[in-house]
């Protein structure tokens, strides 16, 4: 029985034993993954004279607590201040696309990510230097910037070297800096995520600001999972305060499979729609995540299911449908940054010319190739006028 969201005038939903079904073994292998050992950043003393396969430069963001462990760089407890990063990472060529690995000893350059050279800078002007200095390399027109807000259960070692799998399969020519909030990194703190995306607010929103002060003509926003309500709330604290400035600087803001409620979120575009910033949400009717979430939380669908799309077509909303795309993994909530086919699909920029050059109400079949050849990978339903159709 398919899905109702509450606002659209229906009882409250009950889950079946299905919906429990999928969301305990969603659980089980959150689970599974957690118990593995916890993942580091090496020392770039400790690769000297080891060759660099190719190169990611990664500036970083974050309000997580500095770790005693060097290994860790920063933990998941809660600091008052931000600390700015600038990591060099070196990017192994034998990889299947959407793949990451953690550097491991012995270390393979040919098959593990791993820091080359990085730095930390005393204050914000410095990080701001050296993104000025990166941008400035771009033809005017094209100078921009993509930051990248990552989800629930994400270390910080994770954040960073999910960062640069994603500028590199995204092939992006923009710097990407990544602003990583203090998740726990374990899926049994699902809690204490919640909380800490509400801590970061404030964080993540004085860095859309530092980010707009900077030569950036215009600033991408790329939010997964959890990360997408973090940055829908840093959104909403800007334009609460009227910040017209950091908010015209936006050039679009992409939710993948974004853990928000769908009722919060129509509150929270209440707050944006003076100030028209241009949202897209990627949905899975096969998030098995995104199924234990609405479990979680009484049973509310996510804007990241799929199962309100016509609503928010209303809204104003791009919604990309990706449930016919293969499932990377038993719970298929990173298709965008794991599948090879949608992979290709964002790196071939086609993509994005078709949805730019639709109509309002458009419904846009997007294929690709797999192995029995050319299959349908997406559907992109383009946002209604405002007036409707």
């Amino acid at each position: 029985m398919p899905r109702k969201s509450c606002s659209d005038g229906a009882e409250p939903m009950r889950l079946s034993r299905r919906d429990m079904v999928l969301g305990a073994t969603a659980l089980g292998g959150a689970m599974a993954l957690s118990g593995c050992a916890a993942p580091r950043i090496n020392s770039p003393a400790a690769v000297d004279g080891i060759e660099i396969a190719r190169r990611r430069d990664i500036l970083a963001v974050t309000n997580r607590r500095i770790s005693p462990d060097p290994g860790l760089e920063f933990e998941s407890l809660r600091s008052d201040s931000r600390f700015f990063c600038d990591y060099e990472i070196s990017v192994p060529e034998n990889r299947k696309p959407g793949e990451f690995s953690f550097p491991r000893i012995p270390l393979d350059p040919e098959r593990q990510f791993f820091v080359a050279q990085s730095a930390h800078f005393e204050a914000e002007r410095d990080f701001g230097r050296v993104l000025n200095h990166r941008i400035s390399r771009l033809p005017r027109g094209e100078r921009g910037v993509v930051l990248f807000v990552h989800g629930y259960n994400v270390s910080y070692p994770g954040a960073v070297f999910r960062a640069a799998q994603i500028a590199t399969d995204f092939q992006l020519d923009q710097p990407m800096v990544l602003f990583s909030w203090p998740s726990a990194g374990r899926a049994s703190r699902y809690a204490y995520d919640r909380d800490s995306v509400l801590f970061a607010r404030k964080a993540l929103a004085r860095t859309l600001q530092d980010l707009a002060a900077t030569q950036a003509e215009q600033i991408t926003i790329l939010a997964h999972s959890m990360g997408g309500l973090l940055t829908m709330e840093a959104l909403k604290r800007l334009a609460l305060i009227g910040d017209r400035k950091t908010l015209d600087r936006l050039n679009g803001v992409v939710l993948v499979q974004a853990d928000i409620d769908v009722d919060v979120f129509r509150a929270q575009l209440t707050d944006l729609k003076p100030f028209d910033v241009e949202l897209a949400v990627f949905a899975s009717r096969r998030d098995r995540a995104l199924k234990l979430s609405s479990v979680l939380t009484g049973g509310h669908p996510r804007i990241g299911e799929a199962e309100n799309i016509e609503e928010l077509r209303r809204l104003g909303v791009l919604v990309v449908d990706t449930s016919t795309a293969p499932r990377p993994g038993p719970l298929g909530h990173s298709g965008l940054m794991h599948s090879p086919e949608l992979l290709a699909m964002i790196a071939s920029r086609s993509f994005v010319d078709r949805i730019v050059a639709g109509a309002p109400g458009q419904d846009i079949l997007i294929e690709g190739l797999s192995l029995t050849g050319s299959a349908a990978l997406a559907i992109a339903y383009l946002p209604y006028t405002i007036t409707g159709t």
